[in-house]
């Protein structure tokens, strides 16, 4: 019983992580491009 709810725990963790390493990556990739255009002008 108590392994189930760490697993439960465990991969309630693992997906906001991966939630959180897509919304940083999209922020980066948008921080990397605005610099990227505002550096040719």
């Amino acid at each position: 019983m108590a392994y189930n709810r760490l697993n439960q725990r465990v991969n309630k963790l693992e997906l906001n992580y991966d939630n959180f390493m897509e919304e940083f990556t999209a922020i980066l990739h948008r921080q990397a491009f605005t610099t990227s255009e505002s550096n040719k002008g």
